[in-house]
């Protein structure tokens, strides 16, 4: 470890624990003040919202959400409910094949937002037209994702105990539809610098830490499907990527670049088997997501990626 590097420790660590506690409290705060949000209010009637420019144009939801997940940049995603249920939910799947060639549909927990189940393109044949999950008895939020989205998007109706709930909902979503992350960039500020300082340390320094707590900390609502490898870059580094022989022919891989407040700095799918990205202009984080392509490659271990970090 560098000179400097020691340096930074002696400042990064303390703040990043501070950052940490801060954010717990926001995120447990927000949670008792949001309606929407607030699983003891079954009068909220369920509804659509896709993540968009117009989504995230109040300071709350932009907060919520970097508050609780990292941003997925390279699909349309969509959020249904809440809905209580008692013991299913149903989806008309037709309309997600008909919306993209791969998509998942996860359910959540409206207390804590935590992953419940999923189905997804990988699960289910194009020629089934629902799909029904039993669930315990509570709240539940229906979060999807499409992958190489097609343009509209039908967003699927839903049925809870076998009565409809959310009809089917269909909306303009053009290739370039999730260029709006870029101009979130401009929203940034000492609340999110606060918020999120904690990432940078936690991935710089992770060989230090459990695993299961980083994964948990830093993907709180992860796909269950997908792969995800992750770390930090100072200023000025750039990470080369070295993929196994045949990983593309068998798995999508999304690359997102966040700057250290974890807002979108760049995005972009790869597509050779080595890849080097440009130098930081700033410390940030990283994700790579490797997806299957098939439903054999479900539940197969994680790919022997490797990753180098250098300075130009």
């Amino acid at each position: 470890m560098t000179l400097t590097r020691s340096i930074a420790l002696l400042w990064e660590i303390p703040l990043g624990l501070m950052s940490y506690g801060f954010s717990r409290v926001v995120r447990g705060t927000l949670t008792l003040i949001s309606r929407y949000y607030n699983p003891t209010d079954t009068k909220v009637e369920a509804d659509w919202q896709v993540v968009s420019a117009d989504f995230l144009k109040s300071p709350l939801k932009l907060l919520w959400t970097m508050s609780r997940a990292r941003w997925n940049l390279h699909s349309l995603i969509a959020i249904a409910g809440p809905f209580t249920v008692q013991s299913e939910i149903t989806l008309d799947v037709r309309s997600l094949w008909q919306s993209a060639p791969t998509w998942t549909a996860v359910v959540y927990t409206l207390k804590g937002y935590k992953t419940l189940t999923s189905i997804s393109s990988l699960t289910l044949p194009p020629d089934q037209n629902t799909a029904t999950i039993a669930l315990p008895p509570g709240r539940y939020l229906v979060g999807l994702r499409h992958y190489d989205w097609r343009n509209p998007v039908q967003l699927p109706a839903i049925a809870v105990d076998g009565t409809p709930a959310l009809a089917s909902d269909s909306r303009s979503a053009p290739p370039d539809f999730n260029q709006f992350y870029r101009g979130l960039a401009a929203r940034r500020g000492l609340l999110f610098s606060a918020l999120n300082f904690y990432v940078y340390p936690l991935l710089r320094w992770m060989q230090w830490l459990p695993r299961s707590f980083v994964k948990s900390t830093f993907l709180p609502v992860p796909n269950p499907e997908t792969h995800f490898f992750y770390g930090a870059l100072d200023r000025g580094e750039q990470l080369t990527i070295d993929l196994p022989a045949d990983l593309l022919a068998t798995h999508r891989l999304y690359f997102s670049l966040y700057s250290r407040d974890c807002f979108p700095y760049d995005w972009y799918p790869i597509t050779q088997d080595h890849h080097t990205t440009a130098p930081m202009t700033e410390q940030g984080v990283y994700i790579l997501r490797v997806h299957p392509k098939m439903p054999d490659m479900l539940g197969m271990a994680a790919p022997l990626v490797k990753f180098l970090r250098s300075s130009p």
